[in-house]
């Protein structure tokens, strides 16, 4: 079944260019990081006309400094207490979840 899903994803080797073309581009740029400062991924609202680009890191390290800096919201997923980190495929796949099909995010998918 995985053959049939398609999920748009890019690397950005001129970055931070890419970030700035994101944006021009109507994308609102979403940073994951376990950081208890960060916004709670439930709470996040992608305004009208805008489209979400999220953002991850390696498993292990994450983002940058510079990219969480960079990016329009820095998002956290809600765990439980003593929980530190996800799978970086599965805190995206629930931030994509989330941010996609969920009320608040959108339906428009990527493209």
């Amino acid at each position: 079944m995985g053959h049939a899903l398609h999920v748009p994803c890019i690397q950005m080797p001129h970055y931070p260019t890419e970030l700035k073309q994101l944006r021009d581009a109507g994308f609102m740029t979403v940073a994951l990081t376990p950081d208890s400062r960060a916004a709670d991924l439930t709470q996040i609202e992608i305004p009208r006309g805008r489209r979400p680009a999220l953002l991850l890191g390696a498993e292990g390290p994450g983002l940058d400094h510079q990219t969480l800096f960079d990016a329009d919201i820095r998002a956290r997923i809600p765990m439980r207490s003593g929980v530190d980190s996800l799978n970086v495929a599965v805190a995206g796949a629930i931030a994509m979840h989330r941010l996609w099909t969920c009320p608040g995010g959108t339906t428009d998918l990527p493209s």
